[in-house]
């Protein structure tokens, strides 16, 4: 099987429903984050839509970012087009994979135009496996987040959306990717992304068998 990415200019979806009301999280679909608890909703706090595609490890991945964003300040929204960032979880296992991947990063980038969008940020295993690709071909991602830098998004983030003369320092780097072997993180305190009676509990992660089929132990 011929795995080598290929990146098409896609032109924007069009009307699939209301902006920011795709379906809850069903395995190998399209998942964005459930509303914000009263808690987290705080007027003048940065917000922040999620759209997690792929497997079941990718929505805990999504969960546990969620739940670093939230603790530092950050409200998780449903309505992409009232978020100040957009991130997508993007999943490359195989080529309809990757074409789903894409075309989402292409709605995000399109939410730009017309909504107080400032920020797209792309993770999972497309941006840890194609990061150089995706630099190249998408200059609509504003940031590439590999696994090894999930914990710092919040601050890249929160500087990322300061007025310019505020930011001080050197810009954040663009590409963020690192190891893809990385430790597992504390998974308890996530967002959660699936209905209230459910939730996933990962007990394995990635693959270390070799075979020439399956591309999973070459980023995961």
């Amino acid at each position: 099987m011929n795995l080598a990415p290929s990146f098409p200019r896609k032109a924007p979806l069009g009307d699939r429903g209301a902006p920011g009301k795709t379906l809850r999280h069903k395995l190998g679909c399209r998942s964005r984050a459930a509303p914000a608890k009263a808690a987290d909703a705080v007027t003048d706090a940065p917000k922040v839509s999620f759209v997690s595609l792929g497997c079941p490890k990718n929505v805990v991945d999504g969960e546990v970012l969620l739940g670093d964003l939230a603790r530092n300040g950050f409200t998780v929204t449903e309505d992409s087009l009232e978020a100040d960032c957009i991130v997508v979880n993007t999943c490359a296992f195989v080529e309809d994979a990757k074409a789903e991947s894409l075309e989402a990063i292409m709605e995000a980038a399109e939410s730009k135009k017309n909504s107080r969008v400032q920020k797209v940020v792309v993770t999972g295993c497309l941006a840890q496996r194609y990061s150089t690709e995706l630099a190249e071909s998408l200059p609509e991602a504003d940031y590439i987040v590999g696994f090894q830098n999930y914990g710092g998004l919040p601050a890249t983030l929160r500087n990322a959306l300061q007025p310019a003369t505020r930011r001080g320092g050197d810009a954040q780097a663009r590409v963020q990717v690192g190891e893809s072997t990385v430790a597992f993180r504390p998974e308890a305190d996530r967002y959660r992304l699936t209905p209230r009676h459910s939730a996933y509990l990962r007990v394995a992660e990635g693959c270390n068998h070799a075979c020439t089929f399956c591309s999973i132990p070459s980023f995961r």
